[in-house]
């Protein structure tokens, strides 16, 4: 019995054991159910977050595209806007243009109008004037004839003023186209001036105050006071014609001839007087402007079947004057450009004015041409100085036999 009571508790202790056993389980399965729930309900409650979001999101974007559907009307409606200004515009321009069109078109219908009815009054007029001109005409007829008369003798008179004054307007311009110097004359200029058969003989011509005796000169390496120098100055130095012979080239003599336009040359009779016509070559010299005298010097001799230079001097102060009236000022070479340039174009205008022959236009100065001649070097202010006294021997290699085509051959060699 008491064996029996003794199982009987170990079975139940054993079997409540269990059963708290199964109970604590059941406890922690609801725990873990339970925490399981909890993470649902996370889970769920961010999930719903999430969407909340994802909502949100979904409304701006749709608020976003909303607005830019609103942007992208109100610029169309802007576009249409300004279409629609412009299409006005253009047909208010059309018809502006074309009321325009419509006035100038009546306009010039009335012009027509009233220049035909203008001329038709001036014909009616004329027509009157024509017959009233033919009812006097008879009785007028004796004095017409009288003053047919008078017209005809004053025309005459005119005429014969105009041959004098065109004669008079030959002679002031130097040579008359009819004179032909005979030998009597020839023979009496070239025993005055001893010209020699056996060389020559150029004569520097120009106008007064020119610089011809300076250029004679420079060519001949010399200054005004040396020795066997030829008188320069402002003045009118030169009075009487004077022959030099060339150091260089010594079948050459130069001809320093007293300037045209002053009290004691004339320059209307220069080329008759000075009797320019028995040189061998002359070269016309001027200094500024290019003058009525230059260029008819340049006529007479080609009148005359004589071989011209034409030279412009003092291009020292060209150059001078050319830097110091331009800002920023001209270099040298820049200068001697436009030295050059202008006076070819002068001399071109100038010649085709006068009706002369186009000519080349040399451009010396004093110091260049000596500098050259003595020293055989060149200076800033040389342009033209060797071209010319080259293109004076080459006119002469034709004539004189053995020239050198180049002025200083000669002095070079013999240095």
């Amino acid at each position: 019995m008491g064996n029996s009571n003794s199982r009987s508790e170990d079975e139940y202790q054993r079997e409540r054991r269990e059963a708290e056993a199964r109970a604590a389980e059941a406890r922690q399965r609801e725990e873990e159910a339970r925490r399981l729930r909890e993470r649902i309900e996370e889970m769920e409650r961010l999930a719903w977050e999430e969407e909340q979001r994802a909502e949100e999101s979904r409304r701006r974007e749709e608020e976003a595209r909303r607005a830019r559907e609103r942007r992208w009307a109100a610029e169309e409606e802007e576009r249409r806007r300004r279409e629609e200004e412009r299409r006005r515009r253009d047909e208010e321009e059309a018809e502006r243009r074309r009321v325009m069109q419509e006035t100038m078109e009546r306009a010039e219908q009335e012009r027509v109008r009233a220049e035909r009815e203008k001329a038709e009054s001036e014909r009616q007029a004329a027509e009157a004037r024509r017959q009233e001109e033919e009812a006097k005409e008879q009785a007028e007829r004796m004095r017409r004839l009288a003053e047919e008369m008078r017209v005809q003798a004053e025309e005459a008179a005119r005429k014969a003023e105009e041959a004098k004054r065109e004669a008079e307007d030959r002679l002031m311009r130097g040579i008359p186209p009819d004179l032909h110097p005979n030998a009597e004359e020839r023979m009496g200029f070239r025993e005055r001036y001893g010209l020699q058969t056996n060389k020559i003989n150029i004569a520097i011509v120009g106008e007064s105050g020119t610089g011809k005796s300076t250029l004679l000169n420079s060519i001949r390496g010399l200054s005004a006071g040396d020795d066997g120098a030829a008188a320069a100055g402002f003045d009118e130095t030169t009075e009487v014609v004077e022959g030099y012979l060339d150091p260089c080239k010594p079948f050459i003599m130069w001809y320093d001839v007293p300037g045209a336009n002053t009290p004691n040359v004339k320059g209307w009779t220069y080329f008759i007087d000075q009797g320019l016509y028995v040189f061998d070559i002359l070269v016309v010299v001027f200094s500024g402007r290019f003058t009525e005298t230059a260029g008819t010097l340049l006529e007479n001799a080609n009148k005359c079947s004589i071989p011209t230079f034409l030279v412009r001097t003092k291009a020292d102060s060209l150059m001078r004057c050319a830097k110091e009236d331009t800002y920023p000022h001209l270099s040298d070479g820049a200068a001697k450009e436009l030295v050059a340039k202008n006076t070819r174009d002068m001399v071109a205008k100038n010649l085709k004015k006068m009706g002369l022959p186009e000519q080349r236009v040399y451009v010396v100065s004093r110091p260049a041409m000596k500098e050259w001649v003595v020293n055989g070097r060149q200076s800033f202010e040389m342009i033209h100085e060797v071209e010319f006294l080259d293109d004076v021997m080459k006119m002469l290699q034709s004539t004189v036999p053995g020239a050198s085509a180049s002025y200083l051959d000669a002095k070079l060699v013999s240095a």
